[in-house]
């Protein structure tokens, strides 16, 4: 049973660490699309007669702008292989006695060679 639970608490964990750059990039691509939409959306301020009534242009710009970072951001992800890190820094395992849990086992690598 012991082992049971920690093979599916490492089963939970590894995915976790495969897909956490991949989401660090999606969020980039998302947060520097809505900038550049909105520096867009300043930009069309310019060229407008009246640039003081017309703010929701900055804001048409940053939606469009997320928009395409998140198709940027889904392409870059889909295209991109996944970098699978085997070594995680800690686990975390439930430590049982007679049935019932005792407390958590924190092991980590101090030193990989």
């Amino acid at each position: 049973m012991k082992r049971l639970l920690q093979i599916s608490i490492l089963t939970l964990l590894i995915p976790s660490l495969v897909h956490a750059a991949d989401l660090k990039k999606f969020l980039k691509s998302c947060a520097w699309g809505t900038l550049m939409g909105a520096g867009a959306g300043v930009v069309s301020l310019a060229f407008t007669d009246k640039p003081s009534e017309n703010w929701n242009n900055v804001a048409k710009g940053a939606s469009l702008g997320l928009y395409g970072g998140i198709a940027y951001g889904l392409i870059q992800i889909n295209q991109s292989e996944p970098q699978v890190d085997q070594h995680p820094d800690f686990s975390l395992a439930p430590q049982f006695r007679d049935g019932q849990v005792e407390g958590i086992r924190v092991s980590g690598i101090l030193y990989s060679f």
